[in-house]
Order: C-alpha cells, then sequence, then structure tokens
C-alpha cells in the first residue's frame, strides 16, 4: 500500500521487516524462505491501484536489484492486464473463468465475513479484518479459514468482539 500512496519503490530488508510489521514478519520467516521484500508500484489500471511484490532469500540480494528494469516490468504487466481487460469476451459481473475457482471463492469468503463483522460488531472495514486476522494468528489458521468458519456460523462473530481494540 506504501508504494502504492508514495508511487515509489519500498525497500524492506530483513531489519525493516522486524521493524515495521513484526506479526507478518515472524508468519513470513516462520513459512517461507523470504527475507527482503522489494514493493514496486504499477499505475492505475482499469480495476484499480495496486503493487508488485519481489521477494528475496536474502537482504544481501536487494541492492543487486535493477528498479528500472523491474518497474518497467511493471509497466508492461499494467498494460497487458488493462488490454486484457478492454478485449475481453466476459462481462464485468460474470469476470473471467480463473475467479470461480476454489482459491478466490474463499478470498471472496473473507470480504463476506469482514463485511458481517462489521455489521455485527459497529466496527470498520480495516477493524473487522484485524479482528479476522487476529483470531487466524492466535489459533494458527488461515483468515480464509477463519471467515469460513464466521460465515458457516461455526464461529459466532460475538466470539471475536473482544479483540476489537487490539485489531483497530
Amino acid at each position: 500500500m506504501t508504494a502504492q500512496e508514495t508511487r515509489h519503490p519500498v525497500f524492506a530488508v530483513e531489519e525493516d521487516l522486524r521493524r515495521r510489521w513484526p506479526v507478518f514478519t515472524e508468519l513470513l520467516f516462520g513459512a517461507t524462505p523470504f527475507r527482503a521484500i522489494v514493493a514496486l508500484p504499477l499505475r492505475p489500471a482499469l480495476a484499480g491501484p495496486g503493487a508488485i511484490d519481489l521477494y528475496f532469500r536474502s537482504s544481501a540480494e536487494v541492492p543487486a536489484l535493477d528498479v528500472f528494469e523491474a518497474m518497467a516490468v511493471g509497466e508492461l504487466v499494467t498494460s497487458a492486464l488493462s488490454d486484457a481487460a478492454v478485449w475481453s469476451e466476459w462481462a464485468p459481473s460474470d469476470g473471467p473463468e480463473w475467479l470461480h475457482g476454489a482459491v478466490p471463492e474463499r478470498r471472496a469468503a473473507v470480504w463476506e465475513a469482514m463485511g458481517k463483522l462489521s455489521v455485527d460488531l459497529e466496527v470498520s472495514a480495516p477493524s473487522a479484518l484485524g479482528l479476522l486476522r487476529a483470531h487466524a494468528y492466535g489459533r494458527g489458521l488461515t483468515v480464509d479459514d477463519v471467515a469460513e468458519e464466521v460465515l458457516s456460523g461455526r464461529l459466532r462473530t460475538q466470539e471475536l468482539d473482544g479483540g476489537i481494540e487490539a485489531a483497530g
């Protein structure tokens, strides 16, 4: 988000990650071999703002990145996605076929669960996402898993209510 807001690349080596995003860093380092990230802003396209995140196994690899070449690749990606959206044959309400797979549907459930939490607990969408994340982290689950529990009724929204201060 910072890369998109500032329109500049964001470099985060191991020390930066630990300082700025400690919980994310713990999860990243515990589940992947990656130790540094560079986020490159994409120019706003038809679907809105975005960024490309490049992951590195070592902080020492980051200085070797040719940022200008990486930004050029980002421009090509944005252009290709924009062209695909303009020339596609699917209706915007239907979306492309890949949006209807199991993974995208699980991710869409996160948005639906956020909406349910927002209404039930009278909290903002970012706070609702924070509650889902906190509950997932505390139980060693994914946010997708917790969203599924909320939507199925196995987890009542009131059970998440205690973490609003920490999540907001």
